[in-house]
Parts: C-alpha cells; sequence; structure tokens
C-alpha cells in the first residue's frame, strides 16, 4: 500500500493558497502601478499648434490647482511642471479601478524658432492650460553702405 504524502487538509491548504495566486494574477492587467512610487512624473497630454505667427501649446491638467503650476520658457524651450494632488473621498473603503495620474508632472517643448518671452501669455480655464508663444521678430536685415575715403 502506498502512503499519501500530504494529511487532506495539507492538500486542501495547497488547492487553497493555489486558487488565491491565481485570483490574485488575474487582476493584475487591470492594475495600475502608482505613478508616484515607479515613475519620477506623468506627462498631462499636450498639443503644439504653429500659426504664422506664434506658437498655442494646450496641456489637459484637470484638478490641478493653478497654484501649482509653473511655466517656464528658457530659450526655446518651454517647460510645464506642477503637482496633481490625489483625490479620495472621506469614507472610500476599496478602490476598484485607479486609471487617474496624480503627483508630479513635467513636460518640456522644445520650439524650433526663437520666441519672444515678453509677449508670451498663459490662460487657465476648464481644465486646459492654453500657452501662447508669439514668434520672436527679426528686424529685416538692412544693408550698410560702403563709402570710400
Amino acid at each position: 500500500m502506498t502512503e499519501a504524502f500530504w494529511e487532506f487538509d495539507e492538500f486542501d491548504e495547497l488547492l487553497n493558497m493555489r486558487n488565491d495566486m491565481e485570483r490574485f494574477f488575474s487582476h493584475m492587467p487591470r492594475w495600475k502601478k502608482p505613478s508616484a512610487v515607479f515613475e519620477k512624473a506623468w506627462k498631462p497630454l499636450c498639443d503644439v499648434y504653429e500659426c504664422r505667427d506664434h506658437f498655442t501649446v494646450i496641456l489637459e491638467l484637470a484638478w490641478v490647482d493653478e497654484a501649482e503650476v509653473e511655466v517656464v520658457l528658457h530659450g526655446r524651450v518651454l517647460t510645464i511642471r506642477g503637482q496633481r494632488r490625489q483625490y479620495r473621498p472621506q469614507d472610500m473603503s476599496t478602490a476598484h479601478m485607479l486609471e487617474i495620474n496624480y503627483g508630479e508632472f513635467e513636460r518640456k517643448l522644445e520650439l524650433p524658432v526663437d520666441i519672444d518671452a515678453d509677449a508670451t501669455r498663459a490662460v487657465y480655464r476648464r481644465g486646459f492650460l492654453e500657452i501662447t508663444l508669439p514668434k520672436l521678430k527679426r528686424n529685416r536685415l538692412r544693408g550698410v553702405d560702403i563709402r570710400s575715403e
């Protein structure tokens, strides 16, 4: 007669553990890693339009407080950084889906021409930041007459 390697109770525990592991891994594709832990910064969606005399940059920044946004133009590089704080209901017990990015963000855009920094304007409304970046107007080259003495 053959002896069993496991008692019946031990075998049940292994089956339960296996079922728990299968359930755990079946949920993994739906989970989202916390960006604050695994990524340095998230990147808000951005559109860049070029017009004849300016660029328009639009960023989607829903639930970002205006005071949390910094816009810096250095030469041709536009940097937008800030933070979106996570919202959690006070009586929340379980999160079933987490798709919204929270935490610090940063976008750096290099524009193809020089920008008039003094005329640059930014407006924040309805969760969108719109930045207007006028192209730098260069004076036309003027010829210089050469006289002989």
